[in-house]
């Protein structure tokens, strides 16, 4: 599966995303992602060895990923 920044996935909640980061960290690729229509609803998702999208139930992983999102973020914004 290729998916990529300001791409938009759809989650079997239905409700549509928008990428707004992607990562790889210990050979796994992760996924900070909003909602397109509640931009309150955020998610960090595991890209899964079959290539589908779950989202991350491991808080301590989240912890250890949102700073490197951040980064990977504020680098890629156009100034």
């Amino acid at each position: 599966m290729n998916i990529d920044v300001k791409d938009t996935i759809i989650l079997s909640d239905d409700n549509e995303y928008i990428v707004v980061s992607k990562i790889h960290y210990q050979n796994k690729t992760y996924y900070y992602i909003f909602d397109k229509n509640n931009i309150e609803n955020m998610k960090f998702c595991i890209e899964n060895e079959d290539n589908s999208i779950s989202e991350l139930e491991d808080a301590n992983l989240v912890q250890t990923l949102l700073p490197i999102f951040l980064r990977n973020v504020t680098e890629n914004i156009p100034i």
